[in-house]
């Protein structure tokens, strides 16, 4: 009997997934255990394991595509030559989000979508983009609805359509009854009447789009156009919003000096063999602090506030497409070795994409560290469920008088945000003191 190999949840945040890389071919057995492939969350990317064997015979969702949860992506059979075309039908309409009222054993199947544009970051594609071409290739003629009349597009076709900025209306659908369905999204392309004012003025054709790091797509000088989001995008936008709007955050920010921080971080680095830097050393002592100020490593949950028993701090990572935090666990519990050995790993890991979900779901503590970029301070946004984020800028040189003599000295600025529901304003700088005793008197960080 067939079984449908279905898009898995693999976050609890997770609503879609983009498939990255099939690890598998049409045709190839399958074992239970068997690495299908490499799926792009909302986080992360993780390797999806079949929990069946047969013969996969078609993949519905090819790579760089997106899917949602629960979207049919393959099918599988017990047998090379078995005929699964009636419930490849009724998979795919109930994948659609259809009712099936008639399927016959005969129902042709479908056509395999086009992968959309995707961006490589020379280990294969990363994220799909649906940019619209600037070209003008010959097309079916449309189906247009009658007046009033609602346009008939599955519930997957209508977002992928919201998200691209493409109408439905005038678009001709291959589904049944002709619904528009996603692979006459993906295979949508746009009039050549969307070229641009620059192209317009210049009189000049487009070199089409050029590919941007972060978002995928980005017009070239002159040109305007919408970028979509990637799954990351989303999900930070709308937890972010969520936070900002929900949590009443207040902002307490303190003046750090750093010559004896620095001082001991140079010793430890000539003589320990290890790389210690500054972040892992900020890392460390919010951890004493959090211990010695357990309610600053509290979760606002409801009906109660959980103070959290282990000291988890996550610490924020820029990534191509967005951010990720991943998780220094019992982080007051280990030495500094160790801690910078395990930020390191996770940062790389995070960097490649090769996070596990246990890795970075979680944490009772956030660090978001801008430093590195010249910041001299910033404000950050909770990460819900926690109460406190802390924003770190960077190490700055201060002129001053000392008597007559001018001296210099090395300070830096944290900025922690609380949600007032769990953190007072009292609270919150009786843990910013506790931290910056401990930074500028790094002995602490020895026990």
């Amino acid at each position: 009997m067939p079984t449908s190999m279905l898009m898995p949840s693999l976050s609890p945040t997770m609503e879609e997934g983009v498939v990255a890389k099939w690890l598998v071919n049409e045709g190839d057995f399958i074992k239970a255990g068997t690495m299908l492939c490499s799926v792009e969350t909302d986080k992360t990317t993780v390797d999806y394991e079949s929990m069946d064997e047969g013969f996969l015979r078609k993949i519905f969702v090819p790579n760089g595509s997106p899917a949602k949860v629960n979207q049919l992506i393959a099918i599988l059979t017990d047998t090379k030559d078995e005929d699964f075309a009636e419930f490849m039908a009724k998979a795919m309409m109930k994948s659609e989000g259809l009712v099936a009222t008639k399927v016959g054993a005969t129902t042709p199947a479908p056509a395999m979508a086009s992968a959309p544009t995707s961006i490589t970051n020379g280990s294969g594609p990363r994220a799909a983009v649906y940019a619209p071409s600037l070209s003008l290739p010959p097309q079916a003629l449309p189906v247009t609805p009658a007046q009033g009349e609602r346009v008939k597009a599955s519930p997957l076709a209508r977002k992928m359509a919201e998200d691209a900025g493409i109408k439905l209306v005038g678009l001709s659908g291959s589904g049944p009854m002709g619904r528009i369905v996603k692979r006459d999204i993906d295979n949508y392309e746009a009039p050549a009447q969307i070229n641009t004012l620059a192209a317009r003025s210049s009189g000049k054709s487009s070199d089409g789009p050029i590919q941007s790091p972060l978002y995928g797509s980005m017009a070239p000088i002159g040109q305007t156009q919408d970028l979509p989001l990637n799954m990351m995008r989303k999900t930070i936008g709308k937890r972010l919003l969520d936070s900002h709007q929900n949590i009443p955050n207040f902002y307490v920010t303190m003046k750090i000096e750093m010559d004896a921080l620095n001082a001991v971080r140079n010793q430890l680095n000539r003589s320990s063999g290890y790389k210690i830097s500054v972040n892992d050393l900020i890392i460390k002592a919010t951890a004493f602090a959090l211990r010695q100020h357990p309610m600053v490593n509290a979760s606002f949950m409801g009906e109660a506030i959980r103070q959290n028993a282990n000291i988890d701090i996550c610490v924020a990572v820029s990534i191509e497409g967005g951010l990720i935090t991943p998780i220094v666990r019992d982080a007051d519990q280990k030495g500094l070795g160790h801690l910078s050995s395990e930020v390191k790993s996770l940062v790389a890991k995070a960097k490649a994409g090769k996070l596990a979900p246990e890795e970075f779901q979680g944490g009772t503590f956030t660090i978001s560290n801008l430093g590195m970029y010249g910041v001299e301070e910033f404000t950050a946004i909770i990460n819900p469920p926690q109460s406190a984020i802390l924003a770190v800028g960077g190490i700055q040189t201060e002129i001053y008088l000392d008597g007559e003599k001018v001296k210099q000295k090395e300070t830096m600025k944290v900025t922690l945000t609380s949600d007032h529901r769990v953190v007072d304003g009292a609270l919150a700088a009786q843990f910013l003191s506790g931290l910056k005793s401990i930074l500028e008197n790094p002995v602490w960080l020895m026990l």
